[in-house]
């Protein structure tokens, strides 16, 4: 394959992505057919021993021992790691039994590779896998306690008081750190080259994992009560708001020890029972971008539902402590309603530009600056912005949900009158009566036609008033110059050619010049809940063009949570192939089923890049589909949209 003369960096690194790994895909795909134990294995050991896990456990486990002394183990706290992400990647569930099976069938080679010691003695693999994986579990496990039964209201209590918390800390910043350096070593596998290409846009979410133990259950925070479940420090789960709830049985106990407080249950059908994981997943450089490089999971978090604060600081502090770049930060509402010095500021010293959505009462002005500024949906304009245009994003969204009411109310009345329809088509009624009812049925649902169907053109012109309104606000908008400062300065350039600058430069107090510094509040200044625009402020104006097509590009983290939930994948939605009791081995097995979806995001990447002809469910498995350095070189199509 060869390129002309004066070819860009770009075409030569793409050239050279191409040779190299057209000469690897055929036979890795043969050898994936007829060998995938062996294949997985050497997968498995380049990504530990580039993450530098074997290292990072041998470190923790030396701080935690008394003394060096005494018998080691046959299998070490890395060997069970080794062997839950080959587990994985073999799409095999991470039970004890199974995980037992996959090390009968490693060869003594293949063993060696992943430093799992074997005597011959198979009849003590089980145990040997089980002690090894409590190992792994007590090093990084911020709920120490038994997990050997259910627990009863008093060992529960027990279980709680034993704990300490700065140990418990302690642990929790290690699951943390292993989890972010296994997908960080994921990203290593690639070309240098490639990893270079993003310039770092990030979007960011949350996703649940259920646990086992639901029915019955107190939550973790309400020490009343027996356990009913194995899984005691999971948490209760609900789709709206912080995602944090109880059960009614948990509301009544905490009206007891806390009764200065308002507690709201919810009855048990409606909630699940797990844990939560925090998702940072790159997005495309710029909307519309398509297959610069593998779109992959990059940093990892968790916690109970519901306590999410500080979560997706750390999400960022995970990057910037690996030397990620950090540019847009995509997320919702969950994260937009943190507290200004808990996210907004640290996340943008960081270099983040935040892009976010936000909830209704967080529209319209939010925010004055005394010397002629408002902040008007998380975007500063002068003050002699109009009203109206104040106001519009509150208007167009409730057009919005008002239109959405509205065409579930028509569909459920079209659904109803084609079920009625049928019926009375196939009765054996008086054809006289059947027409009647017929004509009355048509009635009915011409009214409905009438009286919800007129809300898509409402909505039609409302979208147009607002993309104009939009467009009229930018002329009064301040535009940022540069990142915050350290000390969370940040300055704005003034639209001197704003319709009436000149009447509001006249006005008493009103900032002179043609850039403004808008500093970090301090003392009671600082008290209030969107202290100086802080808390609100985002990148791009809410509503224009660039933070719509921007935003979107937030889809890819949601397109991730499905592909780990999906039960021809890693299945963490399935909390049956993940039988070890507690939050920490979900934790472990998340982490390693993110390494895993990267990875096959990188090499359904490759097969993009190589396809000589379409990859259908068909051929996407055999290697006469890829370009190989024998035969044509492969047609680069950059606007082929790559699979959801």
């Amino acid at each position: 394959m060869t390129r002309p003369t004066g070819a860009s960096q770009r075409e030569q690194a793409e050239e050279w992505m191409l040779t190299t790994f057209g000469q690897r895909m055929g036979d890795y795909l043969s050898e994936l057919r007829t060998e995938p134990l062996g294949l997985a294995v050497v997968e498995v050991d380049r990504v530990l021993k580039v993450a530098r896990v074997r290292q990072l456990l041998a470190g923790w486990r030396s701080e935690d021992v008394l003394s060096a002394a005494g018998r080691k183990p046959i299998l070490d706290e890395s060997a069970a790691l080794s062997l839950i992400l080959l587990q994985i990647r073999i799409n095999r569930p991470t039970l004890i039994t199974e995980l037992a099976q996959t090390f009968l069938k490693l060869s003594p080679r293949q063993r060696a590779v992943l430093r799992l010691t074997h005597d011959g003695l198979d009849e003590r693999v089980y145990e040997r896998i089980w002690r090894a994986l409590q190992r792994l579990i007590a090093l990084v496990d911020e709920f120490p306690g038994r997990r050997d039964k259910v627990l009863t209201e008093a060992e529960y209590r027990k279980v709680k008081a034993a704990r300490d918390p700065e140990q418990c800390r302690s642990r929790r910043i290690r699951m943390w750190t292993l989890a972010n350096d296994l997908v960080h070593g994921s990203w290593l596998l690639l070309p240098e080259e490639l990893r270079n290409r993003s310039d770092g846009n990030h979007a960011i979410d949350a996703t649940f994992v259920p646990l086992q133990g639901k029915i019955g259950n107190p939550s973790s925070r309400n020490l009343e009560g027996n356990r009913r479940t194995a899984n005691p420090d999971g948490g209760f789960y609900k789709r709206e708001g912080s995602h944090g709830a109880v059960t009614h049985a948990d509301a009544r106990a905490f009206k007891k020890s806390d009764p200065g407080q308002k507690h709201k249950g919810r009855s048990i059908e409606k909630l699940s029972w797990g844990v939560e994981i925090e998702v940072a997943r790159l997005t495309p450089n710029t909307p519309g971008e398509v297959d610069s490089f593998p779109l992959v999971t990059t940093a990892l978090g968790f916690h109970i539902p519901g306590a999410i604060t500080g979560e997706g600081l750390n999400l960022l502090n995970a990057l910037a402590l690996r030397q990620r770049k950090i540019n847009f930060v995509i997320m919702d509402r969950a994260y937009s309603g943190a507290k200004f010095d808990e996210f907004q500021v640290p996340a943008r010293r960081l270099g983040a530009k935040l892009v976010c959505d936000y909830k209704d009462e967080d529209l319209g002005v939010k925010a004055f600056d005394p010397r002629g500024f408002i902040q008007v949906s998380g975007t500063w304009y002068l003050d002699t912005l109009p009203g109206v245009l104040c106001n519009a994003d509150r208007i167009i969204n409730a057009v919005r949900k008002k239109h959405g009411e509205d065409a579930g109310k028509l569909a459920k009345a079209e659904a109803a009158h084609e079920k009625k329809s049928g019926q009375f088509k196939g009765s054996l009624r008086n054809p006289i009566e059947n027409e009647e009812d017929q004509e009355e049925l048509t009635l009915t649902i011409e009214a409905a036609r009438k009286k919800y169907g007129s809300s898509a053109s409402v909505l039609g012109r409302a979208e147009t008033l607002y993309s104009q309104q939009v467009k009229r606000r930018e002329l009064f908008r301040l535009k940022s110059k540069g990142r915050m400062s350290a000390d969370g300065t940040r300055r704005y350039m003034i639209p001197t050619d704003a319709p009436g600058y000149e009447l509001w430069k006249a006005k008493p107090l009103a900032h002179q010049g043609d850039s403004v510094l808008m500093k970090l509040p301090t003392g009671k200044d600082a008290e209030t809940p969107n202290a100086g625009g802080l808390k609100h402020e985002q990148y791009y104006p809410y509503g224009s063009e660039q933070w719509r097509t921007t935003y979107g590009m937030r889809n890819g983290v949601e397109s991730v949570n499905r592909n780990l939930k999906r039960s021809q994948y890693e299945d963490i939605a399935n909390p049956d192939k993940r039988a070890v009791r507690g939050n920490t081995f979900s934790y472990i097995v998340v982490a390693l089923a993110s390494v895993v979806e990267n990875m096959r995001q990188m090499l359904s990447f490759y097969k993009r890049k190589l396809a000589i002809s379409s990859v259908t469910a068909k051929n996407r498995e055999l290697p006469g589909t890829f370009w190989q350095t024998a035969g044509p070189a492969p047609i680069i199509v950059e606007d082929l949209q790559p699979p959801g």
